[in-house]
């Protein structure tokens, strides 16, 4: 017998499913954080092991590992030879590694023409035409993702270190965040030394709940933000004519700082980045 595999892979954890060579899902399940380019090593084990407990859930055999077809997509996989080691390095019969956009994109509207941008604690955007697939962004946590929940948290961090200097004004919430480091910058950027992107992306939230009370920071950071995604989405070729989509935990907040035909041209996903992977791993590997 051999087997299918979807995964989607992020800097906050992964999810695998596995589905027979028809791509009729038999168990899903949840793992560790799966970003090959932040940690290799840590994410390798995380995946292996969502992937054998996937198999056990669905009742087979532990050698069943062994005869699955994976297609894995995954965070950090278009920086460095990552996803090259990784390929060399699973126990999987055979497999095919692709940015985590790439599964995202195809979950979400499809094998159409269209794009998407998806926003959690990082970014990236996808756009299907007729000369392929095309990605923008995914270039991590130092220089890029862009609208991210990691970069609003650093960027909301740096001001409130600037209002400390009196380089900027305080608001209510560069104020709150202040206090809650003691009334000390240093104690902020000692803090933020050891901080990952997940770390940061938990400030998000505050600074989405800050704007939406007309807090003057927190409308600052999303609205540059904002100037920064619509300007990837045109870069992708955006047509309020095509599928699109706007994902992930920050998506939709994104979606109502966008000008209104973006708004009008937005649509639900019809599936997620796990159906998206287990739909690839079926067109690459599955039985016709």
């Amino acid at each position: 017998m051999r087997y299918l595999l979807g995964v989607d892979g992020g800097g906050t954890g992964c999810r695998v499913a596995i589905a027979d060579m028809h791509g009729a899902v038999l168990a899903e399940c949840r793992g560790g954080a799966a970003n090959i380019a932040t940690n290799y090593t840590q994410a390798r084990a995380n995946i292996i092991a969502a992937c054998a407990e996937a198999v056990a859930a669905a009742g087979l055999p532990e050698g069943a590992l062994g005869q699955c077809h994976a297609v894995l997509g995954l965070a950090g996989s278009n920086l460095g030879d990552y996803a090259a080691r990784l390929g060399a390095d699973l126990p999987f019969a055979a497999n095919e590694i692709v940015n985590d956009s790439i599964i995202t994109l195809e979950g979400a509207i499809g094998g159409v023409e269209g794009c998407i941008a998806a926003i959690g604690t990082g970014s990236v955007f996808a756009a299907r035409d007729a000369h392929g697939v095309h990605m923008l962004g995914g270039w991590g946590f130092l220089l890029g993702d862009d609208g991210s929940g990691a970069r609003l948290g650093k960027d909301i961090l740096h001001l409130t270190v600037l209002a400390h200097d009196g380089v900027r004004p305080h608001s209510p919430l560069t104020a709150d965040l202040l206090a809650e480091f003691s009334n000390r910058p240093d104690v902020i950027v000692e803090t933020a030394k050891t901080w990952s992107p997940g770390d940061f992306g938990k400030l998000a939230p505050r600074v989405v709940e800050a704007w939406r009370q007309g807090d003057a920071h927190a409308t600052a950071v999303l609205g540059h933000h904002a100037d920064l995604v619509q300007d990837s989405l045109d870069a992708l070729g955006f047509s309020p004519d095509k599928a699109f989509c706007m994902l992930g935990g920050l998506g939709h907040v994104y979606l109502e700082l966008l000008d209104p035909k973006y708004q009008a041209a937005a649509q639900p996903p019809k599936g997620n980045a796990l159906s998206g992977a287990v739909a690839l791993a079926h067109r690459q590997f599955g039985a016709t």
